[in-house]
């Protein structure tokens, strides 16, 4: 008798980070326009297959307009940091997937792509380009929630700090059929 194995994917809830300062950018970047649509909003109808859409906000009133429920710094000015930690402290889900509200060429493809490799030996599955760690298109289990806030209560806010606490598969982009730019992220208006 012939036993066939079937893959389910997990849930994944999606956390679109857009509580940065845009210092470089002089404006809000999530709320710049391309094609008719904000880059949030194309960020929010491209990974709305998902079970769960939550966005991190610095302050109150910025992204209501989206539809979706948004989540708000607590710790303030320590960066994306603070986004990831309520949003995966608020995620329905036991995985999450944490990308910024600036990459216009994220794909959902993509995101099914790195939950093909969740396993019980990792926490956290995080593309590489070259020889970059991209810790803004990564997928988070629950179980990393501790180490954020140990990070955060000694004032250590580098996200690449995470993958040395827990438990990390790198995922090389090269490896995939996706371009370098599905995780590029928007810095200036050209």
């Amino acid at each position: 008798m012939n036993a066939k194995i079937i893959y389910e994917q997990p849930r994944i809830s999606v956390g679109i980070l857009a509580g940065g300062k845009s210092s470089r950018m002089g404006k809000d970047k999530a709320l710049l326009e391309v094609e008719g649509r904000t880059l949030i909003e194309r960020t929010a109808k491209e990974l709305g297959g998902f079970p769960e859409i939550l966005v991190s906000a610095a302050r109150n009133g910025t992204y209501e307009f989206l539809g979706l429920p948004v989540v708000y710094d607590e710790n303030k000015d320590i960066g994306p940091i603070e986004g990831m930690r309520r949003v995966i402290a608020e995620a329905e889900n036991k995985y999450v997937f944490i990308c910024a509200a600036d990459m216009p060429y994220i794909k959902k493809e993509l995101v099914d792509y790195i939950a093909q490799f969740i396993c019980s030996d990792y926490d956290c599955y995080v593309i590489t380009d070259d020889e970059h760690m991209q810790p803004l298109c990564a997928i988070y289990s629950k179980a990393v929630l501790p180490m954020i806030e140990r990070l955060i209560s000694e004032g250590r806010y580098r996200l690449r700090e995470i993958f040395r606490l827990c438990p990390t598969k790198y995922i090389p982009l090269g490896s995939s059929c996706f371009d370098k730019k599905v995780v590029r992220n928007i810095n200036t208006r050209e």
